[in-house]
């Protein structure tokens, strides 16, 4: 009877080791199976990290190129004023006006409409 035991004791170990290979095999190939979309799933998160990233550097480009437009307007708006004012002091003072002041003139305003900048 002990012999018949401890046949029946290694059979029931052997089947518990087969189980045991077995939870450690579909685990290796469920591990194996799931490295690509565990890469994906990393690639697509550096992406979106990236796309995050270039969307904040664009808005900060947008609101530098908003800021230099308001820069711009205040350039030509004063230029406009310096040129009109050597204008009427040149007719307040009866001197000649020069050719290239009332040409810089006509070239500013030409400039600003064509670009529909209205100051």
């Amino acid at each position: 009877m002990a012999g018949l035991s401890t046949a029946a004791i290694l059979s029931f170990m052997q089947l518990i080791l087969s189980f045991g290979n077995l939870c450690i095999l579909g685990y290796a190939l469920f591990k194996f199976l799931n490295k690509p979309h565990n890469t994906l799933e990393a690639k697509v998160s550096a992406l979106e990290a990236d796309v995050a990233a270039i969307k904040i550097s664009l808005v900060q480009g947008n609101n530098r190129f908003k800021d230099q437009d308001a820069v711009n307007k205040v350039i030509i708006h004063s230029l406009l004023a310096l040129i009109e004012f050597e204008i009427q002091y040149c007719l307040t003072e009866h001197k000649d006006l020069s050719s290239s002041l009332e040409q810089a003139k006509n070239d500013l305003h030409n400039f600003l409409s064509n670009r529909s900048l209205h100051f």
